[in-house]
């Protein structure tokens, strides 16, 4: 067979199955195995442009997945193929941030080996670990809730912030409200709408003691959730990141119940974690 039939051929089959799996993406445009070989058929092809655009919409699901072990391999392949664009270089960034937090438990974990987590004793978010509040600023920026400047504005808030010993949540809500986002309430209303869980108004409840001490403070200052009400014996909880699948696996661990969730305002959630805190400080009075 001649060299020119041979690369006829592999074309042939190339458009073939970027027509196939194009098909597959209008029924489940979150098909990583379609996205993948589109990727690969349009670079083969030498059509960088529509490579990118698949391999972008790659690192969106990879991303909204929070695949920590395919995410160097498509910041990789990014790179190679469109490093000096800003808004390809935004998605390195994120797919970087995304491995990060494991670089430096690595890390960490080769100096000292941590002990087990005995029960009952509070699950601790390590202080680098913000991949939930990014993917929820990733959505925002898919959704046009925020722009490509706004989303780096906030990408390096959270990063900061991470570092730093914080007496409130690192949140994308917290750094909006910092901020003075002037779509505050319009991005409070979206992420409320598109994950489905109810905005609760804290200020119209008052402490309770027996509700609010069903999980550690650490959960109230660092991982942004409050039980704030029951119902029978069902905690009411509120939290400020929806998508953070992390922290409701972590506290239904600890709860061994079903648990009910409501999304918060920030300034909301301060006000009610500053109450919290002089509550827990404040001594007990005997009784009569």
């Amino acid at each position: 067979m001649k060299k020119g039939s041979s690369e006829k051929d592999k074309s042939t089959q190339l458009s073939d199955a970027i027509i196939t799996f194009e098909q597959i993406l209008e029924a489940i445009p979150t098909d990583r195995l379609a996205l993948e070989t589109l990727s690969d058929a349009y670079e083969q092809l030498g059509e960088k442009a529509k490579a990118l655009e698949y391999y972008t919409r790659l690192a969106s699901v990879i991303l909204e997945d929070g695949d920590k072990k395919a995410a160097p391999e498509l910041s990789k392949k990014l790179r190679e193929l469109g490093g000096n664009d800003a808004e390809i270089q935004q998605v390195i960034d994120f797919l970087d941030h995304l491995v990060a937090p494991d670089e430096e438990e690595m890390k960490q974990q080769a100096a000292s080996k941590p002990s087990a987590r005995k029960k009952g004793e509070p699950i601790r978010r390590r202080g680098t670990d913000i991949t939930a509040e990014l993917a929820l600023a990733w959505n925002l920026v898919q959704a046009g809730e925020l722009t490509q400047d706004e989303y780096s504005s906030v990408v390096n808030d959270l990063t900061e912030s991470s570092s730093r010993n914080n007496n409130v949540p690192v949140s994308v809500l917290h750094v909006l409200r910092d901020r003075t986002f002037k779509n505050y309430e319009r991005v409070l209303t979206f992420i409320s709408t598109s994950s489905g869980i109810p905005i609760v108004p804290l200020a119209g409840f008052e402490l309770q003691k027996d509700a609010n001490s069903l999980l550690p403070m650490d959960f109230a200052i660092h991982r942004g959730a409050i039980v704030f009400e029951m119902m029978g014996k069902e905690p009411l909880i509120a939290i400020l990141n929806p998508y953070d699948t992390e922290l409701k696996k972590d506290i239904e661990e600890l709860m061994g119940r079903k648990c009910h969730y409501y999304l918060v305002a920030a300034e909301d959630y301060d006000r009610y974690l500053d109450a919290l805190r002089k509550a827990s400080a404040a001594p007990e009075t005997p009784p009569a």
